[in-house]
């Protein structure tokens, strides 16, 4: 006998839809993707960008940079605001997935509905832009993203997203297809290699969790598949960043982990009372699941995290920091949100008439994607300085190939503050000028080569110090006013600049720079060969 279908079969795929119209992206080229589209782009043609620096040194990710390459060669840009679409509604459907495996999950259709808008209201751009009109700070995205400002979805596609494989992989052994959970986990690292260590852990966790039911050959595929998936990866990354010298390494390490990403790596700079209450959260999720067969897996990650937590705070280890322990809670911190929407949709539809929970989940879900369109028409996301849109335009209209703009960047102060925090929805006043990632869009803006800047950098140990290298000579230089008598025009010429960017309020001169564009914010000149009159 045929059983009956499960109620509400359809509830997830037109959630899933709803998902990713509330969720909203960005515009190209935003945030990381500035650093993550460089080399796919470069290789693609996009611009003079092949004669970039940066575009030239070793890519961190190659898949990713592949599949941009192919895309904008045979289609353009738009396929990358389709991929972000499609990636959002598999992150949807794998946590509803995971959610599945719950005891205490909803079973009717309304009780589905209550649960798929939940997830939508949670994620939606619109509630995450009336947090931050409302109280100053995103609160719900730390409902979605893990401590360290370590996040799935971000602001639009880039290598991090596919992280949300890690949560299929996840969803598939759920349902029982542990092989499956292997690949999917294994093809999350092929497209971003920070996702080795959390994936890595899940794994294990879900070898141990198989082994112990006594699914010796299920545990051995699994494993097997997993690390047949990762090899390339390792041997990839062994092969490109491995140290081409112990103390140059280490120099480089301490470079990437304290000086460029200490939002991301330094312990006591996140871990503030939300990251607090995110762990607890994390951790009350983790134990939703202790009946499941998920228990283990989840278990053994958070763990592993803590553990690997505990032994960089004391080694104070850039190495290990630059791994990320605590990078799992991108994947725990949603889950346990997805536990607590279940459990909370499981008692709406026992206490509620189902047509009322139907009707008022129906509204709140398309409600949160029809403010997707306000998000967009009023610009309450995803803005960026306005000052630096006119002289991107002006570049983008003037440049030639061969030149390579300097841009004013600088190390900024160690940071005071602590925690971190969603900036995707905080209003930019349009005169502001970045204090830290200035002109972080201008190669991707203006097809343009750039000298250096301090957002985009790169990953091998002795690239690494020539990143440092040339932002110590970038500041050097524009903190001197008169670049003849100082020597830095011979300095900048010898570095192969054609072009000098000078931001308003700050004096650069020399008889050799001659004016190019005098723009509100910036102004732009070209250096002569030989300074006039001789």
């Amino acid at each position: 006998m045929t059983p009956p279908p499960s109620p509400g079969r359809w509830v997830p795929f037109v959630g899933a839809v709803l998902f990713a119209a509330a969720h909203t992206q960005p515009p190209l080229y935003y945030s990381n993707q500035n650093q993550y589209f460089l080399h796919g782009l470069a290789a693609a043609g996009y611009g003079d960008l092949g004669r970039d620096w940066l575009a030239n040194t070793a890519d961190p990710t190659p898949a990713f940079s592949a599949l941009v390459e192919v895309a904008y060669r045979a289609l353009g840009e738009w396929p990358f605001h389709a991929a972000f679409v499609v990636l959002l509604v598999v992150y949807f459907l794998s946590l509803w997935g995971v959610v599945a495996a719950l005891p205490f999950r909803p079973v009717t259709t309304a009780g589905r509905a209550a649960l798929a808008a939940g997830l939508i209201v949670v994620h939606a751009g619109i509630v995450r832009a009336a947090s931050v009109w409302l109280v100053g700070v995103d609160y719900p995205w730390y409902f979605q993203a893990g401590v360290a400002n370590q996040y799935l979805l971000g602001a639009g596609l880039q290598p991090s997203v596919f992280g949300v494989l890690l949560l299929s992989s996840l969803a598939a052994f759920a349902n029982g297809r542990p092989v499956a959970a292997g690949l999917l986990a294994a093809a999350a690292c092929a497209m971003h290699s920070t996702y080795l260590l959390p994936a890595g852990m899940l794994v294990a966790g879900m070898i141990l969790g198989l082994w112990r039911a006594g699914r010796t050959r299920a545990a051995v595929a699994t494993g097997a598949v997993a690390l047949a998936g990762v090899v390339p990866v390792l041997a990839y990354t062994l092969a490109v960043f491995a140290p081409t010298d112990p103390a140059r390494f280490a120099e480089a390490q301490a470079i990437l982990a304290w000086v460029r990403i200490p939002h991301h790596t330094v312990v006591s700079r996140w871990l503030d009372w939300v990251a607090a209450l995110q762990l607890l959260w994390l951790a009350a999720g983790v134990a939703a699941f202790r009946r499941t067969p998920l228990f283990v897996p989840l278990a053994v990650a958070a763990g592993g995290a803590l553990a690997l937590t505990i032994v960089q705070l004391l080694t104070d280890g850039a190495t290990l920091a630059l791994l990320f322990p605590w990078r799992v809670s991108a994947v725990l911190v949603p889950i346990a949100t997805g536990a607590a929407l279940a459990g909370l949709a499981r008692l709406a539809e026992r206490t509620t008439p189902s047509r009322w929970l139907l009707i008022v989940s129906g509204l709140l879900a398309i409600t949160a994607a029809a403010g997707a369109g306000v998000v967009y028409a009023q610009r309450l996301g995803y803005q960026e300085t306005a000052a630096e849109a006119e002289l991107l335009r002006r570049v983008a209209a003037d440049r030639k190939p061969g030149e390579v703009y300097l841009l004013p960047a600088d190390f900024p102060d160690p940071p005071t503050g602590r925690g971190s925090a969603s900036s995707s929805f905080v209003p930019v006043r349009p005169s502001d000028r970045p204090a830290i990632f200035e002109l972080m869009r201008f190669r991707l803006g203006t097809g343009a080569a750039a000298y250096v800047d301090f957002k985009s950098i790169p990953y091998r140990d002795d690239e690494v110090l020539e990143w440092h290298h040339r932002v110590a000579n970038a500041a050097r230089w524009y903190a001197t006013e008169d670049w003849d008598a100082s020597g830095a025009l011979a300095e900048v010429t010898a570095e192969g600049v054609t072009h000098v960017v000078v931001p308003a309020g700050l004096d650069v001169t020399s008889r050799r720079l001659k004016p190019v564009s005098d723009g509100t914010a910036y102004r732009v000149y070209r250096v002569e060969p030989t300074a006039s009159g001789e």
